[in-house]
């Protein structure tokens, strides 16, 4: 059995390479190699799965965390990017022309309506963001000001798909819009309802206030909400959310990315009675959960967050920020220290508090939500049923074959286990499906009829977590509503609706190139296409240390990324020169010294390859603002994120602004708290999760058809080469017309052609909508995918061809400037 030890002192042998016993050791790695590669098996040489507990990550926090509100500004709060008094003046002062001018024209009938106040300005982030959102899980949204949107009335309103009313820009409404948002409910509109919406009025002086005794939309919630008469510093609460597992799938979270709830010191019996039932038992027995753990928070209490006028949810009060700041694991270790020393995190609590909670009288049913097939892709010949080899799968089908049962789970992140969000705390019996909910505060989401029309209310701070790079809850949400409350047609996020994975290899110091050496013999890197990245530099950890790769002077590692180049791969930088050096160093302070390490590592790989290189990754995850800008300048396309984790490509928000609009970011989807095999490896994560793990992330892939990215290091990967095969060969076997490797910058560039995709639904009297779409140089590689319960097969079809999905007709662009097609109404179709 390899022991920890042994681990260890093989990776200080790799450290060796370029001495004479170096080559020696690398010659054995290659017969190693080799002989797998001839037939010798599967398994590499020295993999034996542990058998020890799992280590955990220690997590404490930075201070101490109090037993009341601190004061306004407390270290780890977050600056209110717009002040209040900018909502107030909107709502006082007349609208600029171009948003007081009523909305003329035919309707769109699958475009969303994003409410926005009257002096809004279009690109505040806080208003990009959902549109940006909108684009990428496939739909269209437009901003409508409070004027406008009084002035289309209820009937104009009803011709759109859907109203979005967004947390954090509109967090002050009139009482005329609030009359408005509900008339155009109850008159069969779909609103979405989210956090601080309209959370003050305004009183007789034109000052804000609470309302007395609660949100005016309670009734469109479906509890009461924003209780801040009853609860005051109280109002917020933060704390872990959870849900069933086929509903978080639904809510675009992978598997890796949440996990069972409550933690296992408090589990009973699977599946629970209900959710409550294993709710209040969680609360009984304490938190054991990490991070309310570090906080102090005793059995009998939660966190909390005091709300302000100027801060009506509180949520500034708490940075989420931070967690994309953790680092990554480095492969390189001190001599002597053992391998399941746990990582350490510490957390600023900012300025959240403890103190009793108050019994929930929300009562909630939460059960498995009823959900749309979902497509995955499809070739032109015709695919109807679901099982693996189709292009459908349903959710609860690919929980069957993970053999994962549907259960309770909560949101999980990197190093942190259970994630902790701000919600308001609610009261009242909620009627409609329950999506998710708090163990202490209530309820998070779900959807429920009002009048002729359906409300989805989320309670939480969407916008603000996707400016502080945490943009999984606002994109699961708005897809959710899309797709299973609207039933509404979709602009895939996928080339040719074909989903995948991203496997990014990181290169980080001379230890790599043995075992990446031994992983080409073995066949790994046939499978195309990959994502590579090396730190060139001759040092590693510190300067003269002589662990790099030293790639200007290195002939094998220069000729290895030729041939990788040469086989379709995207070769591009790892940092920042010196791994560790780079990645634990560089800050938002020092450009000026660290900015010469980006320029020495892209000069040596692009002089290697020949041509620029067009994606990268950073040392322990550190991407600093001014090299992101550097990198957008140099011309690369996307990059590894260790934001907005478990999403698939998108945009970099951060720091409340959309960073680099030409440079797509590549968050890393983990598995619970670790992501790559050296963490699993060094804190005894089994094999068999491992893979299991790796199988359902491409089933989920295939069942969203989306693409999430994992990365991989070769000295734990040809360690595991075994889990490693399996990984690549299950997501081979689904074939090509259903899934696909994807490098980052192939997925950049298509996300960039598609964004100058103009496309439009106009309703026809014969009751069919018309799609057409344009674009500036070709529609190739887009499909829209309709559903077959709402729509019939298209008819009137040009510059396109009409595909079966299983589920969906897939509408598929051809070469073309311009397309055109006509769905009819499916005549059994009745809407939720």
């Amino acid at each position: 059995m390899r022991t920890s030890t042994n681990h260890i002192e093989r990776r200080g042998m790799r450290r060796d390479i370029g001495t004479a016993a170096g080559a020696c050791k690398l010659a054995v790695l290659l017969v190693a190699a080799a002989l797998s590669a001839c037939g010798g098996g599967d398994s590499a040489p020295l993999a034996v799965a542990p058998t020890q507990s799992e280590v955990l990550p220690q997590v404490s926090a930075v201070t101490p965390v109090p037993t009341s509100a601190p004061v306004a500004g407390s270290s780890g709060t977050v600056p209110m990017s717009k002040d209040l008094l900018t909502q107030i003046q909107g709502l006082l002062t007349p609208p600029a022309p171009a948003l007081a001018t009523p909305i003329v024209g035919a309707a769109d009938s699958g475009m969303l309506l994003l409410l926005v106040p009257d002096n809004a300005s279009l690109t505040d982030a806080g208003i990009t963001a959902w549109v940006d959102a909108a684009s990428e899980v496939g739909t269209r949204i437009m901003p409508i000001t409070d004027s406008q949107f009084l002035a289309l009335g209820t009937t104009g309103a009803l011709a759109y798909a859907g109203l979005v009313l967004p947390d954090m820009v509109h967090s002050i409404a009139t009482d005329d819009i609030v009359a408005a948002v509900r008339a155009y409910t109850n008159a069969g509109g779909k609103t979405f309802l989210t956090f601080d919406f309209a959370a003050l009025t305004l009183n007789a002086n034109n000052q804000p206030v609470y309302p007395i005794p609660k949100s005016r939309l309670s009734d469109l919630a479906g509890v009461d909400y924003v209780l801040y008469d009853k609860y005051r510093d109280q109002t917020t609460g933060l704390g872990p959310v959870v849900a069933m597992t086929s509903t978080l799938r639904e809510l675009l979270v992978p598997p890796g990315k949440s996990e069972p709830y409550p933690p296992p010191a408090v589990a009973t019996p699977t599946p629970p009675p209900s959710i409550l039932d294993t709710l209040f038992k969680a609360k009984a027995a304490g938190t054991n959960v990490p991070i309310l753990d570090a906080a102090g928070v005793a059995p009998g209490q939660a966190l909390y967050l005091a709300p302000s006028i100027a801060d009506p949810g509180g949520v500034h009060g708490f940075d989420p920020q931070q967690f994309q700041m953790l680092p990554s694991y480095s492969v390189i270790r001190a001599p002597g220290l053992p391998p399941s020393t746990p990582r350490t995190v510490s957390i600023n609590f900012g300025s959240a508090f403890k103190a009793p909670v108050h019994p929930t009288t929300t009562t909630l049913l939460p059960r498995p939500t009823a959900t749309q097939p979902l497509v995955v892709s499809s070739d032109d010949s015709a695919s109807t049923t679901a099982d693996a080899s189709s292009d459908v799968q349903t959710q609860s089908g690919v929980a069957a074959k993970a053999a994962v049962v549907d259960q309770l789970e909560a949101y999980s992140g990197y190093l942190l286990g259970y994630l902790i969000y701000p919600t308001y705390q609610t009261e009242g019996t909620y009627a409609g499906t329950t999506l998710a909910t708090s163990p202490n505060f209530g309820l998070v989401a779900g959807v429920s009829s009002y009048g002729a029309g359906k409300v989805m209310f989320v309670n939480l701070p969407l916008g603000y977590l996707k400016g502080r790079t945490d943009a999984l809850p606002m994109h699961g949400f708005l897809n959710y509503f899309v797709k299973n409350v609207l039933n509404g047609m979709r602009l895939s996020g996928m080339p040719n609706a074909v989903p995948g994975i991203t496997l990014n290899w990181h290169l980080d110091a001379m230890e790599a190139q043995a075992p990446m050496l031994a992983l080409e013999k073995a066949g790994i890197f046939k499978t195309k296409n990959f994502s590579m990245h090396i730190t060139a530099g001759p040092d590693t950890v510190t300067i003269g240390d002589g662990l790099g790769f030293n790639l200007d002077h290195n002939p094998t590692a220069q000729a290895f990324l030729r041939r990788m180049d040469k086989l379709g791969h995207a070769v591009g930088s790892h940092g920042g020169w010196d791994h560790d050096y780079y990645g634990l160093n560089a800050s938002e302070t020092n450009e000026a010294t660290f900015l010469p390490y980006l320029i020495w590592n892209r000069t040596s790989v692009d002089t290697v390859l020949g041509h620029p290189s067009r994606d990268y990754s950073a040392p322990e995850g550190n991407n600093p603002t001014w090299a992101m800008s550097w990198l957008e300048s140099q011309g690369v396309v996307g990059a590894y994120f260790a934001g907005h984790t478990g999403l698939g490509v998108t945009r970099q928000y951060r720091d409340n602004m959309l960073e680099t609009p030409k440079l797509w970011v590549s968050p890393v989807t983990p598995f619970g708290n670790y992501a790559t095999y050296e963490e699993w490896q060094d804190f005894n994560v089994p094999k068999a999760d491992v893979s299991a793990w790796y199988q359902q992330l491409i089933d989920f892939d295939i069942a969203q058809n989306t693409a999430r990215m994992v990365y991989a290091h070769p000295p734990g990967a040809y360690d595991w080469l075994d889990v490693l095969k399996q990984f690549i060969a299950y997501g081979n076997s689904k074939g090509a017309s259903k899934f696909k490797w994807y490098t980052i910058q192939r997925l950049a560039d298509f996300l960039a052609t598609r964004n100058q995709v103009s496309w439009s639904q106009t309703p026809l009297t014969n009751g069919a909508t018309r799609v057409a779409a344009s674009h500036p140089v070709s529609l190739a590689e887009m499909v829209w995918l309709l559903p077959k319960n709402r729509y019939l097969k298209p008819t009137g079809v040009t510059g396109a061809s009409v595909a079966d999905g299983g589920s969906y007709w897939l509408v598929k662009a051809k070469a073309v400037t311009s397309l055109q097609f006509d769905a009819k109404p499916n005549p059994t179709y009745v809407p939720s």
